[in-house]
């Protein structure tokens, strides 16, 4: 119950802190409860800690290491295009997606990157996922997603 309550209050100081979140990119299309009750499986799945994103070629590449986390631990760069996980294809989402819902704290990851042009291997070690990164994960959904932003168009903006 203390969980949940502290999940409650995060979500909503991220949602009065961030309200410009809402309405980036594509919006999921569950309800809000089917969201969270997906997102509690997450909590018990491996964590590697990087964030990563596609560039412009489709390429996923590593914009943040977490400090003290499995990924930088394992030496991942800012910058570093990931190839493959687990010799799954990255631009395969389906392969991709199958092998991190195997995911468990104290499995080994190997990921193919390349670094200044060259394909390495790095080998992560997963961790349990931190509440609070926990908790930043289901916040920004639920904002981007779920949040009906109000009009903050004042009167005397309405009449122009």
């Amino acid at each position: 119950m203390k969980r949940l309550t502290w999940l409650a209050v995060a979500l909503f100081l991220i949602s009065v802190a961030v309200p410009a979140l809402a309405g980036k990119g594509e919006k999921c299309t569950a309800d809000a409860q089917t969201c969270l009750n997906h997102f509690s499986s997450y909590k018990e799945k491996g964590w590697h800690g990087l964030k990563y994103e596609a560039n412009d070629k489709g390429d996923l590449v590593v914009k943040s290491v977490v400090a003290g986390s499995p990924a930088e631990k394992s030496r991942f760069q800012v910058g570093d295009i990931l190839v493959s996980l687990n010799g799954a294809k990255m631009s395969d989402k389906e392969a991709v997606k199958k092998a991190k819902g195997e995911w468990m704290p104290g499995s080994l990851v190997t990921y193919s990157v390349l670094r200044g042009g060259i394909e390495q291997q790095v080998v992560v070690t997963l961790a349990p996922m931190p509440e609070e990164v926990y908790a930043e994960m289901v916040g920004q959904h639920m904002i981007e997603n779920h949040m009906v932003v109000p009009s903050t168009l004042s009167a005397e903006n309405k009449k122009n």
